[in-house]
């Protein structure tokens, strides 16, 4: 006879299984801080990357209009400054916004897993209640 609780615990499982394969399973397989760790490397790199080719376009944008433009040395510290203060701006506000994010994304991911857990423990009780893992066993022992 079917258990049509059973039947639904399993497909409630398979379900998250195929949704979340690639998503929260993987996600909580690292512990947070270090999720969050690898998810700001990759941001930094990329903040870095965009800030320079950003920078240097513009840079090469000025010194194409201006080709006669000679800046004495304080001008070009002042300008230096500037880039660098733009440059630690930019990273924190990212850094900031990009933690907070990936942090509630792993809790998020984790609540979800605890969900997929409770599931499966109620599936495994059902089973031992039907005491249903003893028929398997008999089954492949006559068979051999």
């Amino acid at each position: 006879m079917i258990n049509t609780q059973r039947v639904y615990l399993m497909t409630k499982a398979a379900i998250f299984e195929d949704r979340e394969k690639n998503g929260a399973l993987k996600i909580v397989s690292y512990r947070r801080q270090d999720y969050i760790l690898y998810h700001m490397l990759f941001i930094m790199l990329s903040v870095t990357g965009a800030y320079a080719i950003l920078i240097g376009a513009v840079l090469f944008m000025i010194v194409m209009a201006y080709e006669s433009l000679i800046l004495n040395t304080a001008q070009m510290v002042l300008i230096l400054i500037a880039i660098i203060l733009g440059y630690i701006l930019v990273l924190t506000a990212y850094y900031m916004i990009s933690h907070k994010y990936y942090g509630e994304k792993h809790v998020r991911a984790r609540q979800e897993v605890r969900k997929y857990l409770t599931v499966l423990r109620q599936l495994s009780e059902l089973q031992k209640e039907n005491g249903d893992g003893s028929d398997t066993k008999k089954t492949e022992q006559t068979k051999e």
